[in-house]
């Protein structure tokens, strides 16, 4: 996994997987060489993905980086939605928080979003950013619970530059056997049940 060095055009790389696979890693790699060669780079994270921290994005390890938390990408690109939720809401820190991320994400050239399959606006976001020739990573699960379509991610497949899937390994062979699909430990019931605690990889065989 590398940053794409030429700054001249956009670039779309998705990185897809089941829990437990590498994926926020993968983002973490490529922040680090943003930052090594002082290449301006954004990262956002899904705000209710607070498993390991409220403020930063966190590997299951725990390593961890700074990032914008959000449930509402379309914010960053729509000047004046922002301003109609200040007058909705009268929140002036929020909405001078929202302008300063604006700003950020305005200025790089970079930007990695990690829980994309959460972002209901991903797909406008992502081909707004794009036109911009920004330079977008995503990593996301490519499946829920049920292996069925998770929200936006995968519609930007066709789109992409590249696909990078990758796998953990099997929490019930526990023999090294790859593990493809997340399996929910828990009887809920919903798509969007965020806890690293409520799932484990499996192979095919021990899905049921």
């Amino acid at each position: 996994m590398s940053y794409q060095t030429s700054l001249s055009s956009a670039y779309l790389e998705i990185i897809i997987g089941p829990m437990f696979s590498g994926k926020t890693s993968k983002l973490l790699e490529i922040y680090k060489q943003c930052n090594f060669c002082n290449i301006p780079v954004c990262v956002i994270n899904y705000a209710d993905d607070k498993r390991y921290h409220n403020e930063m994005l966190s590997t299951h390890d725990k390593v961890m980086i700074p990032c914008i938390q959000t449930t509402d990408l379309k914010q960053y690109i729509y000047s004046d939605y922002s301003s109609e939720e200040l007058n909705k809401t009268g929140d002036f820190d929020k909405f001078d928080k929202v302008q300063e991320d604006t700003k950020k994400v305005c200025n790089s050239n970079v930007i990695l979003i990690n829980e994309a399959q959460f972002f209901g606006d991903l797909k406008d976001f992502v081909l707004t950013m794009l036109k911009m020739n920004k330079k977008i990573y995503l990593a996301g699960l490519d499946g829920d619970f049920k292996r069925e379509k998770f929200g936006e991610i995968l519609d930007l497949i066709p789109l992409c530059d590249k696909v990078t899937k990758l796998t953990s390994l099997c929490g019930i062979c526990k023999d090294g056997t790859p593990g493809i699909f997340s399996l929910r430990l828990t009887d809920e019931n919903q798509q969007k049940l965020i806890g690293s605690d409520n799932y484990i990889p499996v192979c095919r065989k021990c899905y049921t």
